[in-house]
């Protein structure tokens, strides 16, 4: 079969992410006598879309969804007309099947399957239900019984039965444009390993990968990165949700990472949590650039209300850490979760303040997601009722944060290096062109020490 794989994310800012999702999914083709051809609306136009599925025909198309909106608040931007119009146009090129994944449409499969029109959906890894979805399709056969696999009947979204196992197939690179990515500021992600045994009350991780979190060998991750640098490739993103944890996991993968001796260097998102000098040090020392904690509040009431298991000593300890060993970090705080006042606000800005960090990124409100423990706190404050359709953005903000607006443009006057995304503070297409052409590469948040912001 002509398969066309597509991958839908067209946001620049922060930096372009690499569709991941969609390489190992590409990666899940080989061997299996399916042909395929794949476009990145990243840096391709939706009209150059639409003129290769007419001239390729293809007899399956897969479309990959990164997010259904920015979650940021209160500058919410919903991409859902973006992914109609593309739909629509993909309609009047070709009569083939559409199968929706990637982990916006995972987050509402039988929505997104409903409101696109689609005929089917991956919900979660893909790596082995596309292949036999694509083998049903080929066969006219019915879709395989799978939890997660959604067919559309009637207009209405329906999935299988049986829970689908697990693996990871090697991503195919071969029809990405990397150079792209690279000269955007953007990076090559890695995953080395899937689910979060964590408890944040937000947290759409354990809805898409569970809470057993199931690592990679790492030696197979050490030869993905080598053959990035043979590539050229300078800088890597690791995806994890949390890259060091488990904690035993993380170190044993730098001390890989400096036996291999790669002319790469790397960042990603942590857990403050069990971060110890021994860490801190090999990071630096295995090529980190710098580390995002996701550390969301510096009050310890509000860590209890938002399910974190660190405190804030932790946080402290952490940044320490990162210090000694000549690290840059980043905490990213989420403020406006349950029982959220200006004093917790405060104490959260000066206890961020005195770690020192290169950088905070600043959100305000949560989105609510369904299957997670802000979506029934929501559910029991009447925030959202059972009928609120949840792919509009729906947000969780304390009734205590009045004069929002107001408040985050004081705090943004004070501290300089601190980004505030849902409200266009150092956070734009502007800001992000000025630091790509004087040769800021990777997170912007690694650059915000610049002067002139």
């Amino acid at each position: 079969m002509r398969v066309l794989l597509v991958s839908l994310n067209n946001e620049l800012l922060p930096e372009p992410a690499f569709p991941l999702g969609l390489a190992i999914i590409a990666g899940s083709l080989a061997g299996t006598g399916h042909g395929y051809k794949l476009v990145d609306l990243c840096f391709t136009p939706p009209e150059r879309l639409f003129a290769m599925a007419q001239e390729y025909n293809p007899d399956v198309i897969g479309l990959s969804l990164r997010n259904v909106d920015n979650v940021a608040y209160p500058d919410t931007l919903t991409y859902i007309p973006y992914y109609q119009e593309v739909v629509a146009g993909l309609r009047k090129s070709t009569t083939c099947p559409i199968i929706l994944g990637g982990p916006g449409y995972s987050l509402f499969p039988k929505e997104l399957l409903e409101v696109l029109d689609c005929e089917y959906g991956v919900r979660g890894s893909g790596e082995k239900l596309f292949p036999e979805l694509l083998c049903a399709i080929h066969a006219h056969d019915k879709p395989p019984d799978s939890q997660g696999i959604y067919s559309l009947i009637d207009g209405v979204g329906r999935c299988g039965t049986v829970k689908s196992e697990v693996i990871q197939s090697r991503p195919d690179h071969s029809q990405f444009d990397i150079p792209a990515y690279n000269q955007a500021g953007g990076m090559v992600n890695v995953q080395t390993k899937r689910g979060c045994a964590f408890t944040c009350i937000y947290c759409s991780y354990p809805v898409l990968e569970g809470r057993v979190p199931v690592t990679r060998p790492i030696p197979e991750v050490v030869d993905e990165l080598r053959l990035h640098a043979e590539q050229g490739v300078e800088e890597v993103y690791f995806v994890d949700s949390l890259f060091n944890h488990p904690v035993a996991y993380a170190k044993d993968l730098c001390r890989a990472l400096i036996a291999a001796n790669l002319p790469l260097k790397w960042t990603c998102y942590a857990a403050p949590y069990l971060f110890d000098q021994e860490i801190a040090d090999l990071f630096a020392a295995s090529g980190c650039l710098g580390v995002e904690f996701g550390t969301d509040c510096l009050s310890e009431p509000m860590l209890k209300s938002m399910g974190k298991v660190f405190s804030v000593k932790d946080v402290q300890d952490a940044s320490d850490h990162c210090r000694k060993a000549g690290l840059a970090f980043c905490h990213a705080l989420l403020l406006g979760g349950p029982g959220e006042t200006w004093d917790t606000v405060q104490e959260t800005v000066d206890n961020a303040t005195a770690t020192e960090p290169t950088a905070v990124i600043f959100m305000t409100g949560l989105r609510i997601i369904p299957n997670t423990k802000l979506y029934d706190i929501s559910l029991n404050e009447g925030v959202v009722t059972p009928e609120t359709n949840m792919l509009e953005p729906q947000f969780y903000l304390s009734k205590a944060l009045t004069d929002l607006t107001q408040n985050v443009n004081k705090l943004s006057r004070i501290h300089k290096t601190w980004i505030f995304p849902g409200h266009s503070i150092r956070c734009s297409v502007h800001l992000a062109d000025y630091l790509r052409k004087r040769g800021a590469r990777g997170p912007l948040w690694l650059h915000m020490a610049k002067k002139n912001l």
